[in-house]
């Protein structure tokens, strides 16, 4: 009986499409982000999000710091921290030739900056601090500056800022740095308006996914450059790589997922039942 409920489950989901939705890594959450008091000094991924230090200073620490969003944001959720992650410094060397205060520079980042994968389009949003005059903090794809915002003060309050950035395209590595000076950020939160459906497949992808325990398998890859991202059954981005040859990798919370491979011969989603 277990077993035919299960079947029957499998084939609800993969008869309607679902949506991606949001994730958010809050820095004050210290379960996730416990307190530390040693900068990275190598990259570093926690929870999916990327942590690239660089330039020598105090980059990825998690410490206290107040800010109180609620007064200039009344209409978000309530939203009052008490822990950061300090950045530390910019994230361009040097700073003068950031993209914000000279269009003609390349957004990408060099040094101190975080980032993490979009599979579509999605909208981006950062909550943070500057604790001083003359500190920006942007958000990009790399190619393109999507939103940035200006502290000029250290006020708890007035100096708590939210920057909103749209991203729209197929796929793409958001970055969130500094472009001068110092900040601290409290939370970073995405949500993914792109809709996939179980089991689309476009004719002439040849690649495909299976699972055997908590592992995926990927074989038959038709493309030197496979973009492959796992998605839980609620939608939301657990993985994310590029392959050029059959691999594997591990996944370890049981469940349903929905594998997306994309390259220039088209897209396949592939549901898969990791034990």
């Amino acid at each position: 009986m277990k077993k035919l409920l299960f079947s029957l489950m499998l084939a609800g989901i993969s008869a309607v499409n679902f949506n991606a939705q949001s994730r958010t890594w809050d820095f004050n959450d210290k379960t996730a982000f416990p307190t530390t008091t040693a900068a990275m000094t190598e990259e570093t991924v926690i929870n999916g999000l990327t942590f690239v230090p660089g330039g020598g200073s105090s980059f990825g620490i998690f410490n206290s710091q107040g800010a109180n969003f609620n007064t200039n944001y009344p209409t978000d959720p309530s939203y009052i921290p008490t822990q950061r992650c300090a950045i530390g410094g910019a994230s361009y060397n040097p700073s003068s030739t950031n993209p914000v205060d000279d269009t003609t520079k390349s957004p990408l980042p060099t040094q101190r900056y975080m980032s993490f994968p979009v599979n579509g389009n999605s909208t981006i949003k950062v909550w943070s601090r500057g604790g001083g005059a003359d500190r920006i903090v942007l958000i990009t794809d790399g190619v393109t500056v999507l939103g940035s915002t200006k502290h000029a003060g250290s006020d708890q309050v007035t100096d708590a800022k939210i920057t909103t950035a749209t991203y729209t395209g197929s796929g793409a590595t958001i970055y969130i740095a500094n472009a001068i000076n110092a900040n601290s950020i409290f939370k970073i939160e995405v949500i993914s308006t792109v809709t996939m459906a179980a089991n689309d497949v476009k004719s002439g992808v040849k690649a495909n996914a299976y699972s055997s325990g908590n592992k995926v398998f990927l074989k038959d890859l038709d493309s030197k450059n496979t973009q492959i991202e796992v998605y839980s059954a609620n939608g939301i981005l657990v993985k994310s790589l590029k392959a050029s040859a059959d691999t594997s990798f591990e996944i370890n919370s049981k469940g349903v997922y929905f594998v997306k491979l994309r390259s220039e011969a088209g897209e396949k989603s592939v549901k898969v039942l990791l034990r």
